[in-house]
């Protein structure tokens, strides 16, 4: 199995029981967690620190992955300091769950996550970058904003295929996003995501957002399996140094693809 070729795990969250929790115990679960994270967005969220409101989202992510049963497991233990640009290939919504479960940090969101329900309103209260791709003025204010980011000594966490896919390969990069990282001279942690079916090894298709699912198909998927893992690797940090966005775009995209297109080589092999 390829977890056998990997490190072993030095960061996990998630504790599923033997026999897995019933969806419709998740769902309560998951509505007790979402009402205390109202809770804590209207009363808690304006009197704590930018850095305190980051430690609160990575703990609610945690918990709410430890409902859905949903394993996390890292080749590496993160840096808990890291300010820089963190890019990741795109599966599921349960991304940003897992990232921020591991280095919690400022997002850049499509323009429409803002008006989420909830999900939007603790995306505002993170200072989640949000962009609108088809405007040139939102893609500056991104830039802006990410390097005033890094200045205050966040990670700031992308996603540059701009979609979620169903990881076979990886899409092309939208190079703007590493605009900021080019103006700041910050480092480049590249993430490689995959979701695999803890008892078969193979890919955990359940966990995939893609083509015309809505979330809450999707969510439905999630909530009936109980063996999802999701195997994060932390690639070798780029420098931006010597770079235009476009060479440290193309080498992050190298770096994550060779990665993924590994492990589903080993996988092939071995089953």
């Amino acid at each position: 199995m390829l977890e056998q070729t990997l490190p072993q795990p030095l960061v996990g969250t998630g504790m599923p029981s033997a026999a897995g929790r019933r969806p419709l115990l998740k769902v309560l679960l998951l509505a007790q967690e979402f009402i205390r994270a109202g809770i804590l967005l209207r009363w808690q969220f304006p009197t704590l620190q930018r850095e305190q409101k980051l430690q609160a989202i990575q703990r609610w992510a945690s918990k709410v992955l430890q409902i859905l049963e949903i394993e996390v497991h890292c080749n590496q233990a993160p840096d808990a300091d890291f300010a820089g640009l963190v890019v990741s290939n795109h599966l599921s919504w349960l991304d940003v769950l897992v990232i921020q479960s591991l280095m919690p940090g400022v997002f850049v969101a499509k323009a429409e996550v803002r008006y989420w329900p909830l999900i939007g309103a603790m995306a505002r209260n993170c200072a989640t970058i949000f962009v609108d791709r088809a405007t040139a003025r939102s893609a500056h204010a991104m830039v802006d904003s990410t390097v005033a980011a890094f200045g205050q000594g966040h990670a700031v966490i992308a996603f540059p295929e701009g979609t979620s896919t169903e990881g076979h390969d990886l899409g092309r990069f939208h190079a703007n996003v590493f605009e900021g990282a080019i103006r700041a001279q910050a480092p480049v942690q590249p993430v490689c995501l995959r979701y695999v079916d803890g008892s078969t090894g193979l890919p955990a298709e359940s966990a995939h957002f893609t083509g015309e699912t809505t979330l809450l198909a999707s969510l439905r998927k999630v909530l009936a399996t109980s063996a999802i893992k999701t195997q994060v690797n932390l690639g070798q940090r780029i420098s931006a140094t010597g770079h235009t966005r476009k060479t440290l775009c193309h080498q992050a995209h190298r770096v994550i693809r060779t990665q993924l297109l590994t492990q589903s080589q080993y996988r092939a092999q071995n089953h």
